[in-house]
């Protein structure tokens, strides 16, 4: 027998190719301090919620109705206001998060996702402080030109039920957009609509309350471009110019 016979072939193993390493994109959903944000808001909602049902049909009558009086049988607890804030808070960190995967999704040069909690923290206080501002001015022109307290009330109450409602709702878009990332675009959109539905309701409110004569279209139209359409393309652009010179 010849050597070649006698030689042991030794087995090649073949190695598996590998691939060059990617760096992982954070998300609000894999951020603790994002995710310990929204836990609190919720914490508090469920602290202070007393009375569900009943609360929640105040809110819609204060979306909808235009009765002067108050009944003399209602009850307004702490419980209530304290609901209230927190309703607007989830409503201040919901906008925040959908402001953050808007401007990731349309600008992700801007490299948001490198620390999320900072950026949507910045742009729920941010929207805290654009609900804020509308407050002020609601009131101010409320005492302008409604005839008395009621209607100023009556508005500022049904602007403060439609954020409220519109936290709400948005929190399971935000919740859909983060667990299932290839529906971002689509939850944005549903985000939008909702937001122009809450604006929508809220005018047709402040229309009922106020509109008296033929002269008070020329009104309404002012009121209409600088604190209704005006506002929203300034926070959008805002909030965008926050994101690339912070």
């Amino acid at each position: 027998m010849t050597q070649a016979q006698h030689t042991t072939t030794t087995p090649i193993v073949a190695l598996p190719e590998g691939k060059e390493c990617q760096s992982y994109k954070n998300t609000p959903l894999h951020d603790t301090g994002t995710v310990g944000f929204v836990l609190l808001v919720f914490f508090f909602l469920a602290l202070f919620f007393r009375g569900g049902y009943k609360y929640i049909t105040d809110i819609a009558n204060h979306l909808f109705s235009i009765r002067k009086r108050q009944n003399a049988f209602e009850i307004h607890t702490a419980s209530e206001t304290f609901l209230m804030l927190a309703m607007i808070a989830n409503t201040c960190i919901m906008s925040g998060l959908m402001f953050y995967l808007g401007v990731d999704y349309w600008y992700p040069e801007i490299g948001l996702s490198q620390n999320v909690f900072k950026w949507v923290s910045i742009l729920s206080v941010f929207y805290g402080l654009f609900f804020l501002v509308q407050l002020l001015l609601y009131r101010t022109i409320g005492f302008t030109f409604a005839h008395n307290r009621d209607d100023i009330r009556l508005w500022l109450d049904g602007f403060k039920s439609s954020q409220a409602i519109l936290g709400l709702v948005l929190s399971p878009i935000v919740f859909i957009s983060l667990l299932y990332p290839a529906s971002t675009l689509f939850m944005l959109i549903l985000a939008i609509i909702s937001y122009f539905c809450a604006r929508i309701i809220f005018i047709i409110k402040g229309f009922r309350i106020f509109f008296n004569n033929f002269g008070s279209y020329i009104y309404f139209i002012l009121y209409l471009c600088t604190l209704e359409i005006v506002p929203i393309f300034l926070i959008c652009a805002g909030a965008i110019n926050l994101c690339e010179n912070i």
